[in-house]
């Protein structure tokens, strides 16, 4: 049994459960059914003794005249990202003037998952007591404790769920057993699957889903608390309710961040270097690796309010979608970030795995120093060299032939005309990619985005020099893609759409992309010698 801290999250390893609320006092509970925005999507998720069914949820009358919400997370909508656990009161009383209220969360079996007391009530007549939400393929739990002086119409209309008479406290329940009341015999067992430890960049993909689910409800409580100040400053409440909303709200996003920074840190031992940034000292021990990484580091997130977070960003390997890095603030941020992708790429990968094909149909980006290499690497592992001028179409077209021959189960190790003999997997790095669009193989180049990360043909597209049109080929290109800013941008979280700001991870000596960074002829010189030693 765990007690959480307001603010603390656990994870669900049943799918079947029980909550139940201990109080001095009578109090109701129910269940709200909520989507990323923390809202309901229609009255019907609100379950409580007038609505007692819900999908996934049921409330019942408890032993002893409590009451009791029985879950079933997998028949919970898919399109619902979390189940929050409401107590109210009726009347006068607030829960100011009672002892805490105890809330308990039960496997069906009985076993107790997680208790909360919420304390530090004052004039909060309802409040949030659980919040149960989707965590990647599970789910957790999460200690909330916001309350709402308004009682539970105010608590409601803040969630989406409209109410006829605001100022008309619902009725209580009917005495006796309610609806649903379970009956005898033998639990059924577990739902879920046991606790295991997750990677690296699982865990880093979970604690930046937190963090940004952490960040909405703030932002949601804040919003609040402002119609109470405005509510203030007209007098139509007493003064002092929205101070303490905004610290409340404060403390609990100090908290989060807070555990979310020490589950972070206590996974850095799992960290290889192809997820660590360059300045840490994985990279000095790095040797080529037998097997496939989870991912590569692209850089680290954060956001103004929480500055002591930063969660790393992993793109995983092998790369289902095209990448494209857009133009940065100054000239060759963009090819200074890709030669950075590109040196992570290779050091997430085996030897002899993976060969780079480099297409520069202008020929300016300044990629020429990777013709300077050995020779048998250059051959071997850089696809002959850098494709300009005519020998980039050339080139194009024969990657286009290998993702077709690929796609009607063709030997992977057989290789179409024009390409060099290589790696079965070929990553395709397109330099100046704004002015591959102008020209006359764009459409192949789209083709190769769209078709060939699923075949062993992965797509890197840097928008170097030229800046990419707004075309319907270029604006396909890009939506089939991965979109990274070269420098400091913005991106979006894909779960509640929260706005971050990545801050890549560069080579310290990538300079504008025109001489070879040390740590990548130090990868790529690895890799070479490894193939060669294979005879």
């Amino acid at each position: 049994m765990a007690e959480l801290p307001r603010g603390a999250n656990a994870p669900l390893p049943w799918r079947r459960l029980a909550a139940t609320v201990s109080c001095a006092v009578p109090v109701d509970v129910s269940a709200l059914i909520v989507g990323a925005d923390l809202k309901a999507r229609a009255d019907e998720d609100l379950v409580f003794y007038n609505a007692p069914e819900g999908a996934g949820v049921r409330w019942s009358q408890a032993a002893g005249g409590g009451q009791r919400l029985d879950l079933d997370l997998d028949a919970v909508p898919a399109d619902a990202q979390a189940v929050l656990i409401v107590v109210s009161l009726t009347g006068p009383v607030s829960f100011g003037a009672v002892p805490p209220p105890q809330l308990q969360l039960a496997a069906d079996n009985g076993t107790t998952l997680a208790t909360f007391t919420v304390t530090g009530l004052g004039p909060e007549k309802a409040l949030l007591g659980l919040e149960l939400y989707r965590r990647g393929t599970g789910w957790k739990v999460r200690a909330l404790g916001q309350g709402y002086a308004g009682g539970l119409a105010e608590l409601l209309t803040a969630h989406g769920i409209e109410v006829d008479d605001p100022g008309e406290p619902m009725a209580p329940p009917p005495p006796g057993p309610g609806l649903g009341a379970p009956g005898g015999g033998a639990p059924p067992g577990p739902h879920g699957a046991s606790p295991h430890e997750v990677g690296y960049a699982e865990r880093c993909w979970l604690v930046w889903e937190d963090a940004s689910r952490s960040l909405k409800a703030y932002r949601s409580a804040t919003e609040h608390a402002l119609d109470i100040r405005n509510d203030e400053v007209a007098g139509r409440v007493p003064r002092g309710r929205f101070d303490e909303l905004m610290r409340a709200a404060s403390d609990r996003l100090t908290a989060d961040s807070s555990h979310l920074a020490a589950e972070l840190t206590g996974a850095e031992a799992q960290a290889g270097a192809e997820v660590s940034p360059f300045a840490g000292p994985a990279w000095l021990t790095w040797q080529p690796r037998p097997d496939l990484a989870e991912g590569v580091l692209l850089g680290s997130l954060g956001v103004a309010e929480l500055p002591a977070l930063q969660v790393p960003l992993i793109l995983r390997v092998p790369w289902r979608r095209g990448v494209w890095i857009s133009r940065g603030t100054l000239p060759g941020d963009a090819a200074a970030y890709a030669w950075s992708l590109i040196t992570r790429f290779l050091a997430a990968v085996p030897p002899g795995l993976v060969g780079l094909e480099v297409i520069d149909h202008a020929g300016l980006s300044g990629a020429g120093w990777l013709n300077g290499f050995d020779p048998v690497a250059v051959q071997g592992l850089l696809g002959g060299g850098v494709a300009t001028g005519p020998a980039a179409g050339q080139r194009l077209r024969s990657l286009l032939d290998l993702v077709d021959l690929r796609g009607v189960g063709g030997d992977e190790n057989e290789t179409p005309a024009g390409l060099a003999p290589g790696p079965p997997v070929r990553l395709a790095v397109i330099m100046d990619a704004g002015a591959a669009l102008d020209g006359e193989d764009a459409h192949h180049l789209l083709r190769l985005v769209e078709d060939g990360p699923l075949v062993g043909v992965p797509v890197l597209l840097v928008e170097s020099d030229t800046p990419a049109s707004e075309s319907v080929r270029a604006l396909r290109v890009r939506q089939a893609c991965n979109n990274l800013p070269a420098a400091t941008g913005t991106i979006a979280d894909p779960w509640v759409g929260t706005d971050w700001t990545l801050t890549p991870d560069v080579l310290p000596d990538a300079g504008d992309g025109t001489r070879p960074p040390s740590l990548f002829a130090h990868v790529l010189g690895a890799h070479a010698r490894a193939i060669a030693s294979y005879g």
